[in-house]
């Protein structure tokens, strides 16, 4: 939606004609605003040609296509710095929950881990018409954290951590880098691996993505926006709101509803029951209207947050089954059941 702020009435249709002449010198190439005086000069006209032709191949040339989903958008920042920031994260989180971590030898770092080298397998299939993970992969023997694989086409080296600090909420998530962390939290939710492999695929999926690189490339757009808005509101609070609410926010609420369609067709694809995953969302559903009874406070609008509200993401997973299933059947799954509890 466009904002366009206009003045009064009785100031548009003044009677004082040198109102007029303070805007727009008619069959000229200049005007003034402010008392700045603008020209439409050869040089300028060609400045403009050459930015925008600049910025049209810059699009072209940095376009990318997300898997699975098909979605276009413009990425140029590097795997290399994506990864740097999965570092830094991966260093943060270790340092802040080591000594909550489980062995790899506890039975749920290992159904963890077995869920999610079959979401990793299933990935491969993509890498035909994306980058993918690559073809090419072995174990290696990690210091801490369950052993998934180093691929050497992308160098990813996974990891999977599983936090047991019942003072967490219910989360999961995979870092740029592929370190994986899974609060033990959310496994009573998951009830069983179909479960668990709806919330790890998401996850999962976020990398495969390379969402955090489009929320980088998308940061001097935020920045513009926001300096645009200063010029008009003179407030940075307003501005943070204002970007946040009609830019940032909404974007990142797409990136979860792809992260949620990616995840079901390769939970498929591995194999994985999709029906679990609307039924894992209602019993997430029934924790958030807990925990916001608890709290005395309403839910915020689903405009004010990152993530879809839960109950759109059940109706779109409904909307989605018959594609997951055609996947599951397609993949060779027919006969094959796996519903192990915790």
């Amino acid at each position: 939606m466009m904002f366009r702020f206009q003045r009064p009435a009785s100031r548009l249709f003044s009677s004082h004609a040198g109102l007029f002449a303070k805007y727009k010198t008619f069959g000229s190439n200049s005007y003034s605003r402010n008392g700045v005086q603008f020209k439409w000069t050869p040089q300028v006209r060609r400045n403009v040609y050459i930015g925008s032709a600049a910025l049209i191949l810059f699009i072209g040339m940095n376009l990318d296509e997300a898997p699975v989903s098909g979605r276009l958008r413009v990425l140029w920042v590097p795997k290399w710095l994506e990864r740097r920031v999965g570092d830094y994260g991966y260093r943060s989180v270790l340092s802040e929950f080591r000594g909550s971590i489980l062995p790899p030898s506890d039975p749920r770092s290992v159904q963890v881990t077995r869920v999610m080298s079959r979401i990793i397998e299933a990935a491969k299939k993509e890498q035909s018409k994306h980058e993918g993970l690559g073809s090419k992969g072995h174990s290696v023997p990690l210091h801490d954290g369950a052993t998934v694989g180093h691929h050497e086409d992308d160098g990813v080296d996974w990891k999977i951590h599983v936090v047991n600090d019942p003072s967490q909420p219910p989360n999961a998530f995979v870092l740029p880098n592929g370190k994986v962390f899974v609060f033990s939290s959310i496994l009573p939710i998951c009830q069983n691996e179909d479960g668990l492999a709806t919330v790890l695929s998401h996850e999962f999926s976020h990398q495969l993505a390379r969402h955090t690189s489009e929320n980088l490339s998308k940061s001097p757009l935020y920045t513009v926006a926001g300096i645009l808005l200063y010029s008009i509101t003179q407030s940075a609070a307003l501005n943070n709101l204002m970007v946040s609410t009609l830019l940032q926010m909404p974007a990142s609420r797409k990136m979860e509803t792809e992260a949620d369609y990616i995840g079901l067709m390769l939970m498929s694809e591995a194999c994985f029951d999709p029906n679990e995953a609307p039924k894992l969302w209602q019993r997430m559903t029934k924790w958030e209207e807990l925990q916001i009874a608890k709290s005395g406070r309403g839910r915020a609008p689903e405009f004010m947050n990152t993530h879809p509200d839960s109950k759109r993401r059940i109706q779109n997973m409904l909307q989605w089954l018959p594609e997951a299933e055609r996947r599951r059947e397609n993949a060779g799954c027919s006969g094959f059941s796996l519903f192990k509890p915790f």
